[in-house]
């Protein structure tokens, strides 16, 4: 009763969710990708025809596709006959899991919660298994799963602390729908007691860790030049990058600080979303400051300049040509995004204090010495130059980050190990 409940409610806010997305995405310019695959139908032949293994991967977005392509990458190595579907919920994410995988997976945009929405896919697709990336949780779909006998696994699983107050308040579905998964491999100990305290079998739950950690170190990582964004021999650079409205200014401020300092130094700009590419640049030419667009990069540019990176992708391998590299979502009321991309270069790595998404990694690596955080961007400033003038301590924290990254993986291994014994 409570899952027909749940879908007359779905049915019930369609009329209004409907039209207001597609207002919002007129009036950014932008077109919804995907739509007959949100709603089940996919073009002839998408899927495979073969009788091999099939798994279905899901990740919400950019964070949640990276964190899963070592998986997917992996599981491919040992399990080449393995037939791979991959959905994602924005098209960033999308985009993110086509250039990664390749070849290596069908990539699709995730189905809404309709029940016959989910059955339809789920009987087109005959997937042997699904694996989540990180909690995120569709009633109708574990539900049709687990009619259908077919097992379902969370990886890199993480409830935080936000995240397990909104569920509470619907602990009565909850206790319902947790147990219909298989397998929950959480981040941490906090993450397993609060999946536990929401309601899943204590049985069904164990602590792999972060994969990202794993990621981290994964060869082959994407290393971008400074001939390739355009920077001088010698100058010192300082990124800010996934950064969030109010964020911008506030890194821009700590760059004129550095500047008087270090008048060389340039800085790259890295907003989390492209639709505020264009707010971005507004922000650095209030500043009184040049941008320029990576995009449009032709030749060296100009110390005191800006670099706005307006290209998808490019942000993790850019990080290892910073020698400040603050990472946001962190000032903003957002959680925080991956720090382990500028320490698994082996280089120190700002944030600010609102780091609720990262609560464990941002732990460790200040436990570790290797992460700085700090309130603002005078404070950002006034932290990037001491480190920048004393060579010793910068080398010191640089392999603290990599020593801390190196002890805490292991999560690859434990999650493709539970992946292959559902399969």
């Amino acid at each position: 009763m409570i899952f027909k409940i749940y879908d007359i409610l779905l049915y019930a806010i369609a009329p209004l969710y409907f039209p207001i997305m597609a207002l919002t995405h007129m009036a950014r310019g932008k077109k919804r990708l995907g739509v007959r695959e949100r709603f089940g139908f996919f073009r002839p032949g998408f899927f495979a025809v073969e009788k091999g293994k099939r798994i279905w991967f899901h990740a919400v977005s950019v964070g949640e596709t990276l964190a899963a392509v070592p998986l997917v990458i992996a599981l491919k190595e040992k399990t080449p006959d393995v037939e791979v579907y991959f959905s994602t919920v924005t098209e960033t994410g999308n985009n993110v899991a086509r250039e990664k995988l390749g070849d290596a997976a069908r990539i699709f945009f995730f189905p809404f919660d309709f029940g016959c929405v989910v059955r339809r896919v789920i009987g087109q697709m005959s997937p042997d298994l699904f694996v989540v990336v990180e909690t995120e949780i569709w009633p109708n779909l574990l539900k049709a799963l687990h009619n259908k006998g077919i097992p379902s696994v969370v990886v890199n699983g993480r409830i935080s602390p936000r995240s397990f107050k909104g569920y509470s308040r619907f602990g009565f579905f909850f206790r319902r729908v947790l147990p219909l998964v298989s397998r929950y491999l959480m981040q941490s100990e906090a993450d397993a007691q609060r999946i536990i305290m929401l309601g899943a079998p204590p049985q069904k739950v164990s602590v792999a860790g972060n994969i990202k950690f794993d990621q981290a170190i994964a060869a082959g990582r994407p290393v971008i030049t400074r001939a390739a964004l355009g920077i001088p021999d010698g100058a010192k650079v300082f990124i800010a990058g996934s950064t969030h409205q109010g964020e911008e200014d506030e890194a821009l401020k700590a760059y004129k600080e550095l500047l008087i300092d270090f008048p060389g130094m340039v800085m790259a700009l890295a907003p989390r979303h492209p639709e505020r590419f264009a707010a971005a640049e507004d922000a650095v030419r209030r500043a009184g400051l040049r941008c320029v667009r990576k995009s449009a990069v032709t030749r060296f540019i100009a110390p005191g300049s800006i670099l706005l990176l307006d290209t998808m992708g490019e942000l993790a391998g850019t990080y290892a040509v910073g020698d400040i590299n603050f990472v946001g979502g962190s000032w903003a009321d957002i959680g925080g995004h991956n720090i382990l991309e500028p320490a698994a270069f082996g280089k120190p790595v700002f944030f600010g204090p609102v780091m609720h998404n990262f609560r464990d990694i941002s732990r460790i690596l200040k436990d570790s010495g290797a992460g700085i955080e700090v309130r603002d961007g005078e404070e950002l400033a006034i932290e990037a130059a001491k480190l920048l003038r004393d060579p010793a301590r910068y080398s010191a924290i640089g392999n603290a980050a990599l020593e801390a990254i190196e002890k805490n993986k292991g999560a690859l291994a434990k999650d493709l190990k539970a992946v292959e014994e559902l399969l």
